[in-house]
């Protein structure tokens, strides 16, 4: 059995990110236009697919004390990775790249190339634009597309909270925070992706190791995340999507050494 794709191929090597952020009160009392938004912490969730279809993940949080060694690593982390954010290109990306400006760097290629794509670009991928088919259905908050979904989100506070967190709790109770959102990110983004593209494999493996990895790591305030395993069906499909790659790396490993072969009889 091959799971294969049939409308948009799903990438192998990804990176969700998102950003939290300080600004002057409106005085409308409205949320504040995003030039006015100072980054405080990102969280960058890496999740790249080896050629078995296990997928490995590495979680990073990146402070602002110096924007511009903060601009410079989170493109190191986008290098080679698709970019994963929700409402990324109206809020998180342009205040990065507002930074980047601010912070005089200018050789932040793979941020600024998912800053400048459009919606038919491989090098940015808005969750928010996805699931509403880039604004057909209106839109409406990561919160409760995960709720709906049964995918944990928001278990210690929300954005507007963030000032409160920081003055209360410190920098390290917001990177927790921003960390909870950038795996609601990826797991969301997993179930939409694997829709797209025809591909419950590319779903079950993705959340399903993103679980796993959770578990391993001791990374406690993401325990919640652990229930993603818990459903039986994306755990069957897991385990044929990993023998189905298994035996696509096998034969193309025997194709290989059957052509090398034959090169070298000529």
């Amino acid at each position: 059995m091959h799971f294969r794709s049939t409308y948009t191929k799903a990438p192998s090597r990804v990176a969700s990110l998102d950003i939290e952020t300080l600004a002057p009160p409106a005085l409308d009392d409205k949320f504040p236009p995003w030039p006015t938004h100072r980054p405080i912490v990102a969280s960058v969730l890496t999740a790249d697919q080896a050629a078995y279809g296990e997928w490995t993940f590495g979680l990073e949080s990146i402070t602002f004390d110096d924007e511009r060694v903060a601009i410079m690593r989170i493109n190191e982390l986008l290098a080679g990775r698709r970019c994963v954010t929700f409402n990324g290109k109206g809020f998180d990306l342009p205040v990065l790249t507002m930074t980047a400006m601010r912070a005089s760097v200018f050789d932040c290629d793979n941020l600024t190339n998912a800053w400048a794509a459009n919606r038919n670009s491989g090098s940015h991928i808005d969750v928010a634009d996805l699931i509403t088919n880039f604004g057909s259905a209106p839109r409406t908050s990561l919160e409760m597309l995960c709720e709906s979904a049964g995918i944990p989100v928001k278990g210690n506070g929300h954005g507007g909270d963030v000032a409160d967190m920081l003055h209360d709790e410190g920098i390290e109770a917001v990177k927790r925070y921003c960390e909870e959102d950038v795996t609601s990110t990826l797991a969301l983004f997993a179930l939409v992706q694997g829709l797209r593209s025809n591909d419950p494999a590319y779903a079950s493996s993705l959340i399903g190791d993103l679980a796993t990895w959770i578990s391993d790591s001791g990374l406690e305030h993401l325990n919640s995340f652990r229930c993603l395993s818990w459903n039986t069906e994306r755990a069957r499909i897991r385990l044929l999507h990993r023998v189905d790659e298994g035996i696509r790396a096998l034969e193309d490993r025997a194709t290989k050494a059957y052509f090398g072969e034959k090169a070298l009889a000529f």
